[in-house]
């Protein structure tokens, strides 16, 4: 099971495997990037049900958040997922993922 879950447009593949490897570097080797010939997608398997399954295992997603991404529908499915399947976090007006409670307290 993968713990991390970077969300990114096919638009910004170089700096998704970018921070990938960086993130490996780190320690953090246990994500899921759909492109990633280990740790995503397998040919043949499919690929909308592969990410949803992927971001509810995920314990954590990074957005890597672009123009494309912007305007991709399917990266804005994959926040609203996160949304639905933790719904104690969310994303504040500053673009930071907020618990909810604290957001709740602050106001």
């Amino acid at each position: 099971m993968s713990r991390i879950f970077i969300s990114h447009s096919s638009t910004d593949n170089a700096p998704a495997i970018a921070l990938r490897d960086w993130l490996v570097g780190e320690g953090w080797d246990d994500l899921f990037l759909d492109l990633d010939p280990e740790r995503g997608i397998a040919a043949g398997e499919r690929w909308e049900r592969a990410l949803n399954e992927a971001a509810r295992r995920c314990e954590a997603v990074l957005f890597l958040i672009s123009k494309a991404w912007l305007g991709s529908a399917w990266c804005k499915n994959e926040l609203n997922l996160w949304q639905r399947v933790y719904p104690r976090y969310r994303l504040g007006s500053t673009g930071s993922l907020s618990s909810a409670s604290t957001a709740n307290t602050a106001s």
